[in-house]
């Protein structure tokens, strides 16, 4: 049975339709779980409208399974800045890449530093109009 692994976005916890994980989510909870067959569960009505609304984010789960990208930007004024990124775990490979900035400089390292956030550093400051592309993998 593959695993999905589904994130509350929601503002209170939740209970998500099929049986196969009968307890509530907690706000901000992230559960993995078996299904028999993932896009049958995906395509079920009830679980569409959760995703459609804005409630859940539903990934496959898996070793190496990219679970979240985002692209940040940053103003500039120090050598580090922050992210949100929801569920992410300390446990988890965390891929910066500097996209463009105004000064020459580079990441240093990017990893989880508190609930819900990864911190990126750089070489230097890398000024204004600063972005960043994140991938972050769950082994």
């Amino acid at each position: 049975m593959p695993d999905i692994t589904v994130f509350n976005l929601w503002t209170a916890p939740l209970t998500i339709p099929g049986g196969y994980y009968t307890a509530a989510i907690p706000i901000g909870g992230v559960v993995t779980f078996n299904v028999p067959e993932t896009d049958a569960y995906l395509e079920d009505a009830r679980v569409q409208e959760l995703i459609s609304g804005g409630y859940i984010r539903i990934e496959p789960s898996g070793i190496g399974t990219a679970y979240y990208t985002k692209q940040i930007t940053y103003a500039g004024g120090g050598t580090s800045t922050t992210a949100n990124v929801p569920g992410v775990r300390t446990t988890d490979v965390i891929i910066a890449t500097l996209n463009a900035s105004t000064v020459a400089t580079y990441v240093t390292r990017a990893r989880c530093t508190a609930a819900d956030t990864v911190t990126i550093y750089f070489a230097a400051n890398p000024g204004a109009a600063t972005t960043v592309g994140l991938l972050i993998y769950r082994p």
